[in-house]
């Protein structure tokens, strides 16, 4: 229990720190959010009454702290452009980000695990060089271009897909996972390569060891040996890699929001940077920073599910 004390207490450092770094650098870096908001031709009265309205009048010292304790109570201000809570821009956001999340998620550990597992199998004898050719070049094509083709193909020429945009699930749940599926391929291809070539590469190296050896010599057939014994070793590392995965997934995928369009969490990150919406990037950046943190303790609770001999330090 104090081993998880002790962890708990490192993500909430972190978070801080990361917090803290995040909301000094927007105070110090050029650029006015009230004249973002106004234009660059308002006058003076506006812009302070404008000021005093969003408690930028006052001490860094006096907003951070403030920021800080309204942490507690789910209060991360008010977006200065969207004129809404801070809270409830990234809750309305965060459905786009987590369906697409699970989607890919599944098309990377259904696809690229058992192919990995599969490349190892078969080594260097024809099927394995080819899911390694083919995972190679899945790793060479960045997602936004695969985004681009797959749009151009399954969007608008065969029309079997929304090509942009999203539909709500309350909606329509046909729909909504329709206009999600192309961006979770896009996202999903280059890192199911990735995880091809991890899985490959990690099962290859355990294949190497002496309990192997053991197995084989009890005439134990490949395929036992494979799901018994080595699957379980090899897995550990392959979940770290699936877990900076999903990380990187949650804290919004970017460029693909940007080219399906997609109401994401992502593309509200990119909206509120470009507008100097400072409660809104402090608020997106502690999301980013919880995801990451806690993702990261998930897996350090897998481990010890799949191996008892490893602790947490």
């Amino acid at each position: 229990m104090y081993i998880y004390l002790r962890k708990l207490f490192a993500m909430l450092a972190t978070v801080f720190l990361v917090s803290m770094i995040t909301f000094v650098t927007f105070e110090i870096i050029p650029g006015d959010p009230v004249l973002a908001r106004l234009g660059v031709d308002a006058d003076e009265a506006k812009i302070r009454a404008l000021s005093e309205e969003l408690g930028l009048d006052e001490p860094l010292s006096k907003r951070f702290f403030g920021w800080i304790t309204g942490l507690f109570t789910g209060d991360l201000g008010q977006s200065i452009r969207y004129s809404r809570p801070v809270s409830e821009l990234i809750l309305d956001r965060l459905p786009v980000t987590l369906s697409l999340a699970l989607i890919s998620m599944a098309l990377i550990v259904i696809i690229g695990v058992p192919l990995g597992i599969l490349s190892a199998r078969y080594g260097d004898r024809l099927p394995g060089i080819l899911i390694s050719i083919i995972s190679q070049i899945g790793m060479a094509v960045p997602s936004f271009w695969t985004g681009i083709i797959l749009m151009y193909i399954f969007g608008l020429t065969l029309r079997w897909v929304s090509p942009g945009g999203y539909t709500p699930w309350s909606v329509d749940p046909v729909e909504a996972f329709k206009s999600l599926l192309l961006p979770a391929v896009a996202i999903a291809l280059p890192l199911i390569a990735a995880v091809i070539r991890y899985t490959r590469n990690t099962v290859m190296e355990q294949m190497k060891n002496d309990y192997v050896r053991l197995a084989f010599s009890k005439g134990l057939k490949m395929n036992a040996v494979l799901f018994r014994h080595v699957l379980k070793n090899a897995l550990i590392p392959v979940i770290t890699v699936l877990g900076m995965i999903t990380a990187n997934i949650l804290s919004g995928s970017i460029v693909i929001e940007q080219v399906f369009t997609l109401p994401g969490v992502g593309r509200l990150l990119i909206n509120a940077i470009s507008v100097r919406d400072l409660p809104l990037v402090q608020g997106m950046v502690l999301y980013i920073s919880l995801v990451i943190v806690v993702t990261n303790f998930l897996i350090d609770i897998v481990y010890t599910l799949i191996d008892p001999r490893i602790k947490l330090r």
